[in-house]
């Protein structure tokens, strides 16, 4: 009699990233996150979910318990997602303005957010977003996100070699390997979450 195991489920994971910017190091970050899951980790699919289209957070645009199409969209986004990817870079020591609007109108009831695990990636000077992350989970406390703890990903962006090229694409290949451990543990951890 043959042993039947079963197959783990894809992954579906939402990735945003704080910065607007076309060649941001945060959207590189991203863009190498996807390349990683399609070239290197079975069972994990990595959608970018835009948050630039959303318009600012404004309850007056909230009509009969609908939102505005671009808002609708982006929740569906995170509502079908099993779990969440940022790249959060950090302004004045917390997250961006693009990103915070984002938080805000996934977490308008129903809370979108909910019991998702997530994961977060930055990339920039000193730190390397340090503070941007410790601040997104304390966020993620009230919207009932679920962080993996380890890896942490910082990336001094600015410290010789060249961790990125002049498009914003991480050339870095040992950031490129903490990458992929970071996203292994996401999987592990979402896998965790949903036999629960």
């Amino acid at each position: 009699m043959e042993a039947t195991i079963a197959a783990k489920p894809v992954i579906k994971v939402a990735a945003l990233c704080g910065s607007l910017r076309k060649a941001s190091f945060n959207r590189g970050l991203i863009r190498s996150a996807i390349k990683i899951s399609k070239e290197a980790i079975n069972g994990m699919e990595i959608e970018y979910v835009d948050v630039e289209p959303l318009p600012m957070l404004n309850t007056d645009l909230e009509v009969d318990g609908t939102y505005p199409p671009a808002v609708e969209a982006f929740r569906r986004k995170i509502l079908e997602a099993d779990s969440i990817l940022f790249a959060s870079p950090e302004y004045n020591y917390s997250v961006t303005a693009p990103l915070k609007n984002a938080i805000d109108w996934a977490s308008r009831a129903p809370n979108v957010w909910a019991d998702k695990p997530a994961a977060i990636v930055s990339a920039g000077g000193g730190f390397g977003g340090g503070r941007s992350q410790y601040h997104l989970r304390q966020i993620g406390v009230f919207l009932d996100l679920h962080f993996i703890n380890k890896p942490e990903f910082f990336l001094n962006a600015f410290q010789p070699p060249a961790k990125f090229d002049a498009d914003g694409n991480l050339i870095d290949e040992e950031a490129k390997e903490k990458i992929k451990q970071l996203l292994l543990s996401l999987q592990s951890f979402t896998w965790r979450l949903q036999r629960k």
